[in-house]
């Protein structure tokens, strides 16, 4: 009967760290798109957007490093770094949204439509998903460069990004249960 207990109460624990990572994601995704609709758009004129791309890159990396030992000394490095993903890859969206969205006010012709909030959204996803359906393009060399900054800088973020968040969680595990997971560990580390 210790056992059936010990196991039920394990499962509500996981359950429970589950809905909480769960609830950060979708907390940090909420605040994300609040800031990003909410927050006034100023027509800047033709200034370039390469600062602003380069402040929010620089914020995105500065994030990205608050995590990694964030994941590494967690007390589910797993999990830690899933959630660390939920709220990063909406971050970078938000991001290129903005810049796309800034463009288009400043430049009516730098897209082959004007982009609101939500299509400036809708583009950047299609780009960072690869699927680009052709209904929303750049017009303007200044737009098609930063689109294919947005492209190399997803290769970056998907490859190199996931990566470092999946070494940080293995070496919180091994720190933690002195083995990489799935090497003989407890299946439920989570």
């Amino acid at each position: 009967m210790d056992n059936r207990a010990a196991v039920e109460a394990r499962r509500q624990a996981d359950w429970k760290r589950g809905l909480r990572a769960l609830t950060q994601v979708v907390a940090s995704v909420v605040v994300l798109g609040a800031i990003y609709f909410l927050l006034p758009t100023n027509d800047r004129g033709p200034s370039s957007d390469a600062p602003w791309l380069l402040l929010e890159l620089v914020l995105f990396a500065v994030v990205v490093a608050v995590q990694v030992p964030a994941i590494v000394k967690a007390d589910h490095p797993i999990l830690r770094a899933v959630v660390a993903l939920g709220v990063l890859v909406p971050l970078y969206l938000f991001m290129f949204a903005r810049l796309y969205l800034s463009g288009s006010l400043s430049s009516a012709g730098s897209f082959n439509e004007s982009l609101d909030h939500v299509t400036a959204l809708y583009f950047t996803v299609t780009v960072f998903a690869t699927v680009g359906f052709g209904d929303i393009y750049a017009k303007t060399d200044s737009m098609r460069m930063l689109v294919t900054a947005q492209m190399i800088v997803n290769l970056i973020v998907v490859g190199a990004g996931i990566r470092v968040l999946i070494s940080a969680a293995r070496r919180g595990m091994e720190q933690k249960y002195g083995v990489e997971p799935g090497a003989g560990a407890d299946d439920d580390l989570v």
